[in-house]
């Protein structure tokens, strides 16, 4: 897990699934998923939020920002068995 800080965080795309799984951040930060896979892949947030990014290519990322406090479960919009969590702790 990456420790809490002021700059992005970055999740690798690679075998079908996300790494790390669940990432701990601050409010405010960037998150950013870059896809190693041969297959595109999507970052669809579950819930309320709904924010999708663009469907990335292989070497291709993308960077969603997360300002309230929360766990934000998401999938792959491409292949919804791929699932991951963003822990977002409120600001001190």
């Amino acid at each position: 897990m990456a420790k809490l800080g002021s700059g992005p965080t970055d999740v690798a795309i690679a075998g079908f699934s996300f790494g790390p799984g669940t990432l701990k951040i601050s409010a405010g930060q960037k998150v950013t998923w870059t896809n190693a896979d041969d297959t595109p892949h999507q970052v669809s947030l579950v819930g309320p939020d709904g924010r999708r990014s663009e469907v990335m290519l292989k070497g291709q990322s993308a960077t969603l920002q997360f300002d309230a406090a929360g766990n934000i479960a998401y999938i792959c919009g491409l292949h919804p068995t791929m699932k991951g969590t963003i822990e977002v702790a409120a600001k001190n």
